[in-house]
C-alpha cells in the first residue's frame, strides 16, 4: 500500500548532479566514490525519488557515465535519468539496476529514431522535448503536433507509449518587457494546456515532465524558489507526472510531496 501511494505522487527528480555543479564535476573527474555518494545522498534525503545526471558535452566525461551509475546505485537502487549521449549510454544502461530513463532528445526524427531504438532494446523510459531544429512557432498547437508525430514514430519503432515522457519545454520569456512585467514568471498557459491535452490525446498512456528551473533562469535563488512553489501546483493540476527540480529547496519539496499525479488518478477512476 505504501508503494502504491508513492506511485500516485508526483515523481520528483533531483537536478543538481550536473556539470555546472563544481562538487559534482570534481567528484566525477577524480572518480571520488565517497564524494559522489554524498552528493547523491543529499538530494535523496531532500525528497528526490530519482536523480538526473548531466555530464555536459565533453566526451571524456561521457566515458565515466557507467561509473557514475554503478557508484550511485551501489549505495541506493535509485532510478536514474541518464543523459542521451552517444558514448557511454548503452554501457550505463547495461549496468543500471531497474528501469532507467534517457533524458532527453528533441523530436528531430533523424536523432529520435536511434534513441527510441535504444530505449526499446534496453526497456528504458525516454524523455522527448517537444521541439525541433528550426521551429519558429512554439504555441500549444505546434507542441501537440510534435507530440502526435513522436507517438507515431514510437508506434512504428515498437517503443511502448508508456515508456515515453513528453516535455513541453518550459523556458524564460524572450520579450524583456513581458519578463519584467511578470517578475520573471514564464508563460505557463501553453505549457498547462499542452500537458492537459497530451493526457487526453494519449488516453493517459504517455507521461509528461518539465524541468522546473529552466523557466526561471537569471533570477535570484529566493525569487526562483518563490516562482517554483507557485508554478508546480498548477502544473500538477494540469496532469504533470514528473518534474526535474532543485531537491535541496525544502520549501519546494514540501509542496511537491503533497501533489498527486492527476492523469494517473483519472486513469484509475476510469
Amino acid at each position: 500500500m505504501q508503494e502504491q501511494q508513492q506511485d500516485d505522487n508526483l515523481l520528483t527528480i533531483g537536478e543538481n548532479l550536473h556539470i555546472f555543479n563544481p562538487a559534482f564535476r570534481q567528484a566525477v573527474e577524480q572518480q571520488n566514490q565517497a564524494a559522489l555518494t554524498r552528493l547523491a545522498g543529499q538530494h535523496l534525503a531532500g525528497g528526490a525519488r530519482s536523480l538526473a545526471i548531466n555530464l555536459g558535452p565533453a566526451r571524456s566525461m561521457h566515458d565515466r557515465l557507467p561509473w557514475v551509475v554503478e557508484t550511485i546505485q551501489q549505495h541506493s537502487p535509485t532510478p536514474l535519468f541518464l543523459p542521451a549521449i552517444s558514448n557511454g549510454l548503452e554501457q550505463a544502461l547495461e549496468c543500471h539496476q531497474g528501469r532507467a530513463t534517457i533524458n532527453a532528445v528533441t523530436a528531430d526524427p533523424a536523432h529520435l529514431d536511434k534513441t527510441m531504438k535504444i530505449a526499446r532494446d534496453y526497456e528504458a523510459d525516454l524523455v522527448v522535448l517537444l521541439t525541433k531544429p528550426g521551429l519558429q512557432n512554439f504555441d500549444t498547437q505546434h507542441r501537440l503536433q510534435i507530440a502526435l508525430d513522436v507517438l507515431e514514430q514510437a508506434d512504428g519503432i515498437g517503443l511502448p507509449r508508456e515508456q515515453l515522457y513528453l516535455d513541453p519545454v518550459l523556458s524564460v520569456r524572450t520579450d524583456p518587457v513581458a519578463w519584467n512585467l511578470t517578475g520573471g514568471m514564464p508563460d505557463l498557459d501553453p505549457i498547462l494546456q499542452t500537458i492537459a491535452l497530451i493526457g487526453e490525446l494519449s488516453a493517459g498512456q504517455v507521461q509528461t515532465i518539465v524541468g522546473l528551473s529552466n523557466g526561471t533562469l537569471g533570477l535570484s535563488p529566493h525569487k526562483r524558489s518563490s516562482l517554483h512553489c507557485r508554478m508546480l501546483p498548477l502544473l500538477a493540476q494540469s496532469g504533470l507526472d514528473a518534474v526535474i527540480l532543485n531537491s535541496l529547496d525544502q520549501t519546494l519539496m514540501n509542496i511537491a510531496g503533497c501533489l498527486k499525479r492527476s492523469n494517473l488518478l483519472q486513469r484509475k477512476a476510469a
